[in-house]
This record gives structure tokens, C-alpha cells and sequence, in this order.
């Protein structure tokens, strides 16, 4: 999916150290649409951020790290607004 994909990508480029392991890249992306999947169709930025969010803290504390979080998400084209975290 769109979203995840540009998630992860505003991600890794925002937080400070190195990106994600390829696999790790997949696995993010793969559990960001299973929660972005619960909310849509739906063009409301705020319940798309707050899925990929949820999402993002859990697979993220699970893997030990920090990072931005998802401010906004663009439902039209799939851009996403990170703020630092």
C-alpha cells in the first residue's frame, strides 16, 4: 500500500541512525496496511495517521528504536507529514 510504503520511507529518513534492514522495511509495511486495512476506505488524515501511528510505536518499541511520528496523512496521494518524536 501507498501509505506504508511512503510511511516507512519519511521514516527512515527522518529519525536519526541508519534505516531499516530491508526485512524489517517488509515487516513494517506489511503490519502499517494490516492496521491501515481496519480504517479504510475513509478520507479522514486524522484516523490514518492514528492507525499508522499505532502501529509505528508497536513495531518500533517492539525493535528498541525511536523515531518521528505520523502527523498527517494525505488520503489522495498518499503523502505523509512526520513530526520528530
Amino acid at each position: 500500500m501507498l501509505i506504508a510504503d511512503k510511511l516507512v520511507t519519511a521514516f527512515e529518513s527522518d529519525r536519526d541512525g541508519a534505516p531499516f534492514h530491508p526485512t524489517m522495511s517488509v515487516t513494517v509495511v506489511s503490519v502499517l496496511v494490516r492496521s491501515l486495512l481496519l480504517v479504510m476506505p475513509t478520507v479522514s488524515d486524522d484516523a490514518l495517521a492514528a492507525a499508522c501511528n499505532r502501529e509505528l510505536k508497536t513495531v518500533v518499541g517492539a525493535i528498541g528504536i525511536g523515531g518521528p511520528h505520523v502527523e498527517a496523512v494525505d488520503p489522495d496521494d498518499g503523502s505523509v507529514t512526520m513530526r520528530g518524536g
